[in-house]
């Protein structure tokens, strides 16, 4: 047997049809061992469920959950407070109410405003449990701030669900240094509806009413003439601020203070004889002596509040013609605080616990509670507070107020102010030359 009958010609027809086969069979092979080494293929996914719709909370940093979680191991943390009577009892009930659904103890213990920064500095070399939290006003804050006792929140620019002012008020370095929960320290119009028929809308009209009161032995207007407080409202009317957006910088010899002296001086035309001090001033007005009086929130309230003495008419504060801005006042606030103490382990449990004080209604049972206007701006329309005729007049000039922010600069310029009010009330200082010496000495005052 010769071997043309075993091997094909190269050359034939058939050689190059057995060749090609063999060569698809190959390919096929590579194709089948290739797929079965290579990673399985996603799954397609499938269509999203529809839920429903959840109202956008506020939040200080943003805490994602994109999966069921098992329970968080049980925290302990320690709260100080300021916080006294009502206000303290309602602070217990919350956090046991956020306790119970989050697995967290926290531990409150009341503080006076005036001990607590010493009262930390002592826990701190004593070894005591020291704070995470800190519960209390805008004031202490700044004195925290300062002392370097805080840590941040989170990012300010985050925070605009709440009401400006208070916000402001906890604004340092662009970072927030407390968690906004009550508005409160409002100035409002106060009138005696036996002498006012209706109040005045804007301070035009204020300077006319103030001045037209018919018994001569009756006066027009009583305020804290000597206080910064009371200036910042007409300061704020005109446009200005006690210290640039940052409050950094003092920003007081500008057209705005000179605007707010020399409507501060027509008005101080009404007040009662020899009436400088805000105390005086709220005798004279509680005795029905005077028609109005530029009064915070905090004389309605108390054991000798001014409704007990008079026919009282609640009214937010005017509005300035040449601005058409309302002289809404400073606002002061409570807030909750992130003590330098606060374990890294523990700061979603203080997250969590911010979100929870400031859902809506919980603002609302605080702001009900308290007597105090809510942080969260939405709330401010809700019928427990418009029902109130001095939350809703806070509410009515909230959106307007000047923030007090905790910075060295802030309390420079007011103590700069207060030191040249009293000449300028007396005629001695013209506003333009006030404006000027209350820059030098607030630019002195934060430069020290």
């Amino acid at each position: 047997m010769n071997g043309a009958g075993v091997f094909p010609d190269p050359e034939s027809m058939a050689f190059q049809l057995h060749l090609l086969l063999f060569r698809r069979f190959l390919l096929a092979l590579f194709l089948v061992l290739l797929s079965a080494c290579a990673a399985p293929a996603e799954p397609t996914p499938a269509p999203p469920t529809t839920t429903a719709a959840i109202a956008p909370q506020p939040a200080f940093e943003p805490i994602t959950t994109p999966t069921p979680q098992p329970p968080p191991e049980a925290a302990t943390l320690i709260l100080w407070t300021t916080e006294q009577g009502a206000a303290l009892d309602l602070l217990h009930d919350l956090v046991a109410q956020f306790g119970e659904q989050n697995n967290v103890t926290i531990t409150v213990v009341p503080i006076s405003a005036s001990h607590l920064r010493v009262d930390l500095i002592a826990a701190e070399l004593a070894n005591d449990p020291l704070p995470g939290l800190i519960w209390a006003s805008q004031n202490t804050l700044a004195e925290l701030y300062a002392d370097g006792q805080l840590q941040p929140i989170g990012a300010a620019s985050g925070a605009g669900d709440f009401i400006q002012a208070l916000v402001s008020g906890a604004t340092a370095e662009g970072k927030l240094w407390g968690a906004p929960l009550t508005a409160q320290a409002a100035l409002l119009l106060l009138y005696n509806r036996d002498l006012v028929s209706e109040p005045p809308a804007t301070t035009d009209e204020l300077i006319v009413q103030s001045r037209t009161v018919a018994n001569p032995e009756q006066y027009g207007l009583a305020a804290g003439w000597l206080e910064a407080r009371w200036l910042l409202t007409w300061l704020n009317g005109f446009g200005g601020a006690p210290t640039n957006a940052s409050g950094a910088r003092p920003t007081l010899d500008t057209p705005e203070m000179v605007s707010a002296l020399n409507l501060l001086r027509e008005l101080a035309v009404a007040a009662p004889p020899d009436q400088r001090s805000y105390a005086a001033g709220r005798e004279w007005f509680a005795s029905g002596a005077v028609a109005f009086a530029i009064d915070g929130d905090w004389a309605l309230e108390g054991e000798n509040p001014i409704t007990a003495t008079i026919n009282l008419g609640i009214a937010p504060l005017p509005q300035v013609p040449a601005t058409g801005r309302r002289a809404a006042p400073a606002l002061e606030g409570a807030y909750l605080m992130f003590s330098r103490f606060l374990a890294d382990e523990n700061r979603e449990h203080a997250h969590a616990l911010v979100n929870f004080l400031t859902q809506p209604d919980i603002q609302v049972q605080i702001g009900r509670t308290l007597h105090r206007l809510p942080a969260l701006r939405v709330t401010l329309a809700a019928p427990t507070i418009t029902a109130d005729p001095m939350l809703a007049a806070a509410a009515a000039q909230a959106d307007a107020a000047i923030g007090l922010p905790p910075t060295p600069a802030l309390r420079c310029a007011l103590q700069a102010i207060e030191g040249e009010l009293p000449t300028v009330l007396d005629g001695e200082t013209p506003p333009e030359e006030a404006a000027q010496a209350m820059q030098q000495a607030a630019e002195t005052c934060a430069t020290r």
